[in-house]
């Protein structure tokens, strides 16, 4: 009974030292894949969620502008029927990806960004998740796919 409970415990932790390595593995992966594919991220909040849908990366919509701000942006010719958080493009451009080894940052590095955080919410650097699950099965699953069928 004792070498049976052994080479069960044994069994235990061989598996749950493959189950470790293989979330480390998948955690790799991701990692490569965002730094190699950070102007994807950057341009679904940017592009998509920011300037064509005035949405944070919860997919709310942002506070609307006051009547100011909107003859200003019809002035400038720009959209004024969403928050875009885009006048001259700067905090746009600012906008990085950071990848981390289980996590990953979006920042921004202009002077004012943490007024608009502030303002409009933490949220407004954030991909959201429907954008998130396109980017794993466009880039990181398929990665996936031929790390382990070369393993």
């Amino acid at each position: 009974m004792m070498k049976i409970q052994a080479l069960n415990m044994e069994l235990f932790k061989e598996q749950k030292a493959y189950i470790d390595k293989l979330e480390q593995e998948l955690y790799d992966v991701f990692r490569k894949e965002l730094q190699k594919n950070a102007f994807v991220v950057k341009n679904y909040v940017v592009e998509r969620q920011l300037y064509q849908k005035g949405i944070d990366g919860y997919e709310k919509r942002l506070a609307g502008y006051s009547r100011y701000t909107i003859r200003y942006k019809i002035s400038k010719g720009q959209p004024y029927d969403r928050t875009t958080l885009r006048d001259t493009g700067y905090f746009h451009g600012t906008i990085t990806i950071i990848a981390k080894a289980k996590e990953f940052e979006v920042t921004s590095s202009t002077s004012y960004d943490k007024y608009l955080v502030k303002r409009y919410g933490k949220a407004i650097l954030l991909p959201s998740k429907r954008n998130m699950k396109e980017f794993i099965s466009k880039f990181v699953l398929p990665a996936l796919k031929e790390k382990f069928k070369n393993d």
